[in-house]
């Protein structure tokens, strides 16, 4: 199998590395509800990529995947959405249940192969981001 997975890209180590320090800066800690979307997914990501994801969705699996679902949709990460939401089914109960470290070395797998272009969804929400940020001053 040839290797896909080399790490994050500059944007996201950017994106996450920027947001990290803003909610760090604040005194209560906390971002736009954008900002937190965007970071909820780089840092999904970010694991995913440097291959960390199972300490990532600790403690809770299943709310940790429907954060990140949610985040990936609003950034129109329709592929990891979908990985995500199948996950999800893969923990639910039932008698085709399957270990939490099974379908998350998956998932691992099959992010390592999605046709969505994250670094650049995320640059596009960021953009967004920034340029509301930027108007909102103008209403």
């Amino acid at each position: 199998m040839v290797e896909t997975w080399k790490g994050i890209y500059p944007i996201t180590s950017f994106v996450l590395e920027a947001l990290g320090r803003k909610r760090d800066a604040s005194v209560d800690g906390r971002l736009s509800n954008e900002e937190q979307t965007l970071l909820t997914a780089v840092e999904f990501w970010g694991a995913a990529a440097h291959g960390t994801l199972q300490q990532h969705l600790q403690p809770n699996v299943h709310a940790q995947l429907e954060e990140a679902r949610r985040a990936f949709a609003t950034l129109g990460a329709v592929r990891v959405v979908s990985l995500l939401r199948v996950a999800g089914e893969e923990l639910a109960e039932g008698p085709m249940r399957q270990s939490e470290a099974a379908v998350i070395e998956q998932l691992d797998e099959r992010l390592a192969r999605t046709d969505d272009n994250i670094e650049d969804l995320i640059a596009r929400y960021a953009g967004v981001i920034e340029h509301s940020a930027e108007s909102a001053p103008a209403r």
